[in-house]
């Protein structure tokens, strides 16, 4: 084992990694789609934001507007909204009634969702 330094730094990346996908996945199994996406977006900007920090890096007012738009971004969909409540309930609605119509004879429930 001549860089017995180089395998170990692949093996480290390849446990990062790992754990890091099992993060996401864990996320959007737990949370969905929409609430993963916010949480990676805040953490590249949380990330972008410390980089600039500790290295005293310039900050041009690009970099403030994009902070800024990310930010108010996450803020809003936090948000809540009534016409989403209201939205959601009438469909909730009308999938009880759609599944009220689509039972068999038996009174089990046909699947009828796509799979993917």
């Amino acid at each position: 084992m001549q860089h017995l330094y180089v395998y170990a730094v692949l093996v480290f990346e390849a446990m990062a990694t790992f754990v890091g996908q099992v993060s996401v996945l864990s996320l959007i199994a737990l949370f969905g789609a929409a609430t993963t996406a916010m949480v990676t977006t805040a953490r590249k900007a949380v990330t972008l934001l410390l980089s600039y920090l500790i290295f005293t890096k310039p900050m041009t007012e690009q970099h403030v507007t994009g902070l800024l738009l990310i930010t108010m971004g996450i803020v809003l969909r936090l948000l809540p909204e009534d016409k989403e409540k209201k939205g959601t309930a009438e469909r909730q609605q009308a999938k009880a009634q759609r599944g009220e119509e689509k039972r068999r004879g038996d009174g089990v429930e046909e699947e009828t969702s796509p799979l993917v």
